[in-house]
């Protein structure tokens, strides 16, 4: 990877990535399916997304996020293409902390404030991809309470409290490997 970032290389390994990422994160979200979460699913599988895109960025978060709602919708025998792309924007925003200069997962570089972003970005990105994608269901009849509350602002909220989370320690694990530093401590 050279010093200036793009999100716009497509290489073999980030197609590659994205092909890995997209069955991990459909297969993932597809097991808590069956965990309710006001109208939607409890979904751990939203932190594999959130350590791809600050792994890759912005682009390979999208088609992570789509292609993996989209596998996750697969398994369960229908397609809703505005969740998808709303599961792409999800994506789009758990990669902006790539783009952040001093910030490098693949060479150990994560400071504290990275994670206070991955966390900020987090909040955003699943009020913002699920909103997004309840209001196409608004404007198809579904009573705004029920798309936009317990479709997509209270989903988006636990999620978050997994970005948090598992997310963090994720990164903080990749960090910390390519570093060569053995111990988990968050942060510098």
């Amino acid at each position: 990877m050279s010093s200036s970032k793009s999100i716009f290389e497509l290489s073999t390994k980030t197609v590659v990535v994205i092909g890995i990422g997209a069955v991990l994160y459909g297969l993932l979200s597809y097991v808590t399916n069956f965990v309710p979460v006001a109208g939607n699913s409890l979904r751990p599988a939203i932190s594999v997304l959130t350590l791809i895109g600050a792994m890759f960025g912005p682009l390979v978060g999208f088609f992570v996020g789509t292609f993996g709602a989209m596998i996750n919708d697969l398994f369960s025998g229908q397609i809703w293409l505005h969740w998808n792309i709303g599961n792409g924007i999800i994506g789009i925003f758990a990669g902006l902390v790539f783009l952040m200069k001093d910030f490098d997962v693949n060479r150990g570089q994560v400071r504290t404030k990275h994670y206070l972003w991955v966390v900020l970005y987090g909040l955003v990105g699943n009020i913002v991809g699920l909103t997004a994608a309840a209001l196409v269901d608004v404007a198809m009849g579904t009573p705004f309470a029920t798309a936009v509350v317990s479709w997509a602002i209270v989903p988006a909220l636990v999620n978050v409290v997994w970005v948090a989370t598992l997310g963090l320690l994720l990164i903080a694990a990749f960090a910390r490997r390519k570093s060569g530093h053995t111990d988990l401590e968050i942060g510098k």
